[in-house]
């Protein structure tokens, strides 16, 4: 065993292995079956053959390729049986979590059955699914059904939460329905130990005000917590006080390893000196904290930072010193080893840049056996640190960074660590034996009260959105810190900063911009102009409670951080009409007054506007009497380029524009009524000759849009056709002499999600 350790000790081969597995697992990940891989590949091989180190890092290369293939073999290949001739199949489900109790409920289940086929429980693939059954079904549910399956597909947008990769994440390779109308529930009255304390939790503290706080840090189960709290905490910075992380493992070892060194401390041990007792501490810490992560259900998060506890651990007492940079790096190892792609997971970048950032503060500030003040200092030190070096990482996954959190943690991380979770501790153990809800309520109350004052921190403190971030500048930011902390010319670091520069400064500049977005079927798009945007139509609605406006184009705004100046609204139906409710309760009813002034039941106002320098134009219908044809029809412009948006009009409205002998000829359509054969006829198609239409429709929809008849319509004047369900959302940038189309799938797609 000391020989299988040795080289930790002499760490030089376990450490080029390591980094060549983490490399290996990012190209394989990101890059596989692209030019990128190849040519990366070849170079690892070339410098191998001439540098000895290299063949370590080959070797680990090689390793991370096969282990992510058979990781994906193992786990995510799970094909739907007989697809083409089968649409009820045999299956027996596990209710995981219910996403919507009203009927028809949506749930995500595992399959542990299908069509005759079992599947262990660690390999289960998972679906999500709606049941519009007579019985409602609770988390931990076991049932038969007959249910429809297809892959897993979502709407696919730019800088908007990606359902499709945090589905891959979650191993949700399905969706579907449930047929049954009634269900077979095999052991409904089956709880788990995790499910049982989920229950004693939230009857423990039923009573509190802030149940979803402590509910959240003692679980790591966020369902209790309003949209509103969710939205304060983010705003905070706060939110990775909620997540078991590496913050929470740490007290929780704390907690165990003091206990066991006081119960050591009170029992007189007589325990010889040969034996270290820092040993037998540290392995209760560690256990205790194993618990906390089972009764957190293992989350990503806190398994994370389990393995880095314990890779510490065992470098420690295995070299006899801390090696805290050679922990992170086996860390990670194992982090990727369980599952290579958390690499698509952002929480595993700030979760190892920030004890990254600890541990070189550290260095540079020990805090132990020091004074109250220099332990205060060094907590500030550290958590500039952290605002520091996790600000490019923020800026690009979230859009925006926390001011007022640089300070509130400074207070709530050391409250968090002395006394809400100690005390919660407590009250939970104390709770498995006596009724304590008067000082949890005396507790609550005094907390609560400091919750409050958080809402009095104004909004302009809270959270400044500074908009859309490339990658190449969190790149090149990092690049820039690591040479002004290790080289000795920090003058150096001006070479990538002046490089980044110059990117900004010659990359050409838009005048303006159009995204149609993916939203199923239905239409919502958006014109953007200096910051400033115009939007026709809001989108579908499902079930009167979830809508692509909430979704998509809200997050959209608030993410490139834009002023909305005009709304239109072509028609009521539900596939443009469905989230206006939505738009109007985030505080944009304003915007709709130029083009519908009374509301939004009546035709369109037929006027010209200017919009940021854009010349907007509406046009009159003659009252067909549906609201298709009564659709708000727009043309906007810069007279170089134009976009002409057209709602769901049909034939008889086209001949009615044109009989009205006004300019439609434009750069950009949007096909009429999604690309239906009632619509784009020959002579409007002509008449507007663009030289790119986008069909606004779903993938594989009930009503296959865009008919082929129409396609080749198009086809017939060369116009390239785009289809938002095939493509994602469409976005086209306007030049001074050209245009550039971007798609979101085009843009970011990964050869392990089927389409």
């Amino acid at each position: 065993m000391d020989r299988f350790f040795s080289h930790l000790k002499q760490p030089f081969t376990s450490v080029w292995i390591s980094l060549g597995f983490v490399i290996g697992c990012i190209a394989t990940v990101f890059y596989y079956q692209t030019l990128e891989f190849t040519v990366f590949t070849i170079f690892i091989v070339i410098v191998s053959a001439y540098f000895k180190p290299f063949l370590n890092v080959l070797l680990g290369f090689i390793c991370a390729i096969c282990f992510v293939g058979l990781h994906f073999y193992v786990f995510y290949s799970f094909e739907i049986p007989k697809p083409d001739e089968k649409y009820a199949l045999d299956s027996t489900l596990i209710v995981e979590e219910v996403i919507s109790d009203k009927k028809p409920q949506y749930i995500k289940v595992k399959i542990v059955a299908l069509e005759g086929s079992n599947f262990s429980d660690f390999r289960a693939p998972k679906a999500m699914l709606s049941v519009n059954s007579a019985q409602p079904l609770i988390v931990g549910d076991e049932f038969s059904a007959l249910i429809h399956l297809k892959h897993f597909r979502s709407n696919k947008n730019f800088n908007v939460f990606d359902n499709e990769r945090y589905a891959f994440i979650s191993r949700i390779l399905f969706k579907g329905k449930v047929l049954n109308k009634n269900l077979n529930i095999i052991n409904s009255d089956k709880q788990s130990i995790i499910l049982d304390y989920q229950h004693f939790l939230k009857n423990t503290y039923t009573d509190t005000k802030l149940q979803w706080l402590y509910y959240a840090l003692l679980s790591g189960e966020k369902s209790l917590m309003s949209y509103a709290d969710k939205q304060l905490m983010q705003s905070l910075g706060l939110s990775h006080l909620l997540a078991i992380s590496g913050l929470h493992i740490g007290l929780i070892f704390s907690f165990g390893y003091l206990f066991t060194r006081f119960i050591f401390a009170k029992i007189n041990s007589s325990i010889g000196q040969s034996f270290n007792l820092t040993l037998y501490y540290s392995s209760c810490g560690f256990l205790v904290a194993l618990v906390y992560v089972y009764l957190s259900d293992f989350l990503v998060s806190a398994t994370r930072a389990l393995i880095m506890l314990g890779c510490y651990l065992l470098l420690y007492f295995l070299a006899k010193q801390p090696l805290r940079w050679r922990s992170i790096l086996f860390a990670l190892v194992i982090v990727l080893i369980v599952n290579p792609f958390n690499l698509l997971n952002p929480g595993l970048y700030f979760s190892f840049l920030a004890v990254a950032i600890i541990f070189t503060v550290i260095n540079k500030l020990p805090i132990l056996n020091t004074r109250i003040k220099n332990k205060v200092i060094s907590l500030f030190v550290i958590q500039i640190a952290l605002f520091i070096g996790l600000l490019p990482l923020s800026l690009y996954f979230f859009n925006g960074v926390s001011i007022a959190g640089l300070i509130i943690n400074l207070i709530a991380i050391p409250l968090l660590s002395i006394i809400i979770l100690p005390f919660l501790i407590v009250f939970t153990l104390l709770s498995f034996f006596l009724d304590i809800s008067i000082l949890i309520n005396l507790f609550d109350t005094g907390l609560y009260a400091l919750f409050k004052l958080l809402n009095e921190i104004p909004g302009s403190l809270r959270w400044i959105t500074t908009g859309r971030i490339d990658s190449i500048f969190v790149v090149f930011t990092y690049i820039i810190m690591l040479m002004v902390y290790f080289l000795p010319y920090k003058w150096l670091a001006f070479i990538p900063a002046i490089t980044l520069l110059l990117n900004y400064w010659l990359t050409e500049k838009s005048k303006w911009q159009l995204h149609v977005f993916d939203v199923g079927h239905g239409l919502m798009a958006l014109i953007e102009k200096d910051k400033q945007v115009l939007i026709y139509d809001f989108g579908p609605s499902y079930f009167n409670r979830f809508s692509r406006t909430r979704s998509i184009l809200l997050p959209y705004i608030k993410a490139n951080n834009l002023t909305v100046k005009t709304a239109i609204l072509s028609h009521e139906d539900n596939d443009h009409a469905g989230g206006l409710q939505h738009f109007l309760d985030a505080g944009f009813g304003e915007t709709l007054q130029q083009f519908h002034p009374k509301n939004t039941h009546n035709v369109c106002e037929v006027i010209n506007i200017d919009f940021a320098g854009l010349k907007v134009q509406s046009f009159s219908t003659k009252g067909f009497g549906n609201e298709n044809d009564d659709s708000c029809v727009v043309r906007v412009s810069d007279n170089t380029h134009s976009v002409l948006l057209t709602g769901d009009i049909s034939k008889a409205r086209e001949a009615s524009l044109l009989a009205d002998n006004k300019s439609l000829k434009s750069t950009v359509m949007l096909s009429p009524h999604h690309g239906s054969d009632t619509s784009s006829s020959v002579n409007f198609i002509n008449n507007v000759a663009p030289k790119v239409v986008i069909h606004s429709s779903a993938y594989k929809g009930q009503w296959e849009f865009p008919k082929p008849l129409v396609v080749e319509r198009y086809n017939q004047i060369n116009a390239q056709q785009f289809t938002t369900g095939v493509e994602g959302q469409i976005s086209i940038k306007f030049y001074a002499k050209n245009l550039s189309i971007e798609t979101a799938r085009g843009q970011e797609s990964y050869w392990f999600i089927k389409d």
